[in-house]
């Protein structure tokens, strides 16, 4: 019989985003589970998900109102932006950890890759162990030959053009932030590149472009979900329809013009369409009559449809991609942001649905016609069925608590 590991403590801490607070929500609920303390550094929306879990919630002010929305999805400059955003918001939270737990620290520092340069700070500054979480694809040296990060933190030009502002803004603040906490001594280039601890990625291997290059440091636990039932009830409908469901996660739900275009899709179909906008989308009224077997919901899980759809429609967000593939429903893809194009691309590599024609602006023909492909495809559904197989075989959230209790462990 194995042993129990002794109780530790962990911090937690994410970006102040719904795809990269909610994956880690489990694994804290999980430790909490067994016995060890937790404490998750985040700000006041998210307060209520991370006090449900059982661990203890550190507020900070957050450095930007919306961050998510501090790099919009299509800027050529998405990538500095976003990590000038991570920088703004590591330098929020740093002060308030550090004041909170100088004289009591934690065993171990767990967070958001995102939040990375808050967490390699903490690690450097407390000499802890840390692992990163990865909701999103991991990076690799050879995935994407006309980008390299050494180059941006350099100064140096990508493209033969001189160096744009959101470059050099990156640059600079990363600087700051090192000489501000101690760190002046190591170059911007070397913290970006020098993480050699464990990171955890929230997605299958397989799934990974070039999975199997990644070392043993690289732990690819699957989506970690939350085991118990929805807590909003829905009804499958009666006539016999098959179900379709859409949603554009949480940033994307402010779209009118595409749910129009979605009411307009089904409205003389045969399928039963369950569209969701999200609490801050889309006023349902702003959508018109809808037909008695197209309906709107402000917030619904997933995982109350999921089961019973024959097709997601949805944005490719990774989390709501691993949600539908856990299930074994088949995607349609309509992807609004760079990010997500890199997931939309890789799921349509492996043949687990379709990408819409017309990207985040299809016609509702375009729609329905990719709807009913890819829902009568069997070849489609097989390989679901195989990266379902593959999300089970990968663990979720017990291996990922087993992974933290073995660092906390040393």
């Amino acid at each position: 019989m194995t042993e129990p590991h002794p109780a530790r403590h962990y911090l937690f801490f994410a970006a102040p985003a719904h795809g990269h607070v909610r994956p880690t929500l489990p694994v804290a609920a999980e430790l909490v589970r067994r016995g060890h303390r937790v404490s998750y550094a985040t700000t006041e929306p998210f307060a209520a998900e991370v006090g449900a879990t059982g661990a203890e919630t550190v507020l900070y002010r957050p450095a930007l109102p919306d961050f998510a929305g501090a790099a919009p999805g299509d800027s050529p400059d998405w990538l500095p932006l976003a990590l000038t955003a991570a920088i703004a918001e590591s330098s929020a939270l740093l002060p308030t950890v550090v004041d909170r737990f100088g004289d009591a620290r934690p065993d171990v520092v767990a967070y958001d890759t995102t939040m990375n340069p808050a967490g390699r700070l903490l690690t450097r500054l407390w000499q802890l162990p840390a692992l990163e979480f990865s909701p999103v694809f991991l990076p690799q040296r050879t995935s994407n030959p006309g980008f390299s990060l050494a180059a941006m933190l350099r100064g140096s030009p990508q493209d033969g053009a001189a160096e744009r502002p959101a470059v050099r803004r990156f640059r600079e603040d990363l600087t700051a932030l090192l000489a501000a906490h101690g760190a002046a001594d190591v170059s911007p280039l070397d913290f970006v590149t020098g993480f050699q601890g464990p990171r955890m990625a929230f997605f299958p291997r397989d799934f990974q472009p070039g999975g199997d290059s990644f070392d043993e440091r690289h732990v690819f636990v699957g989506p970690c979900l939350d085991p118990s039932p929805p807590s909003a009830a829905w009804q499958q409908p009666s006539d016999g329809r098959s179900v379709v469901l859409v949603s554009l996660g949480t940033s994307y739900g402010n779209r009118p013009e595409f749910f129009r275009m979605c009411v307009k899709a089904f409205a003389d179909s045969p399928w039963h369409a369950v569209l969701t906008v999200g609490r801050a989308g889309v006023d349902p009224a702003e959508l018109g009559p809808l037909p008695a077997h197209v309906e709107v919901h402000r917030w619904l899980p997933h995982f109350a449809v999921l089961p019973h759809a024959r097709v997601f429609v949805c944005q490719a967000g990774m989390g709501s991609v691993m949600e539908a593939l856990s299930c074994g429903t088949p995607l349609v893809l309509a992807a609004q942001a760079r990010e997500q194009q890199m997931v939309a691309r890789r799921a349509v590599a492996l043949g687990l649905g379709t990408e819409v024609p017309g990207g985040k602006d299809p016609t509702a023909e375009a729609l329905l016609d990719a709807v009913g492909s890819v829902a009568d495809d069997q070849e489609v559904h097989a390989s679901v069925a195989g990266l379902r197989e593959r999300i089970r075989e990968a663990g979720g959230t017990t291996r990922a608590a087993d992974v933290l209790e073995r660092l906390g462990a040393g």
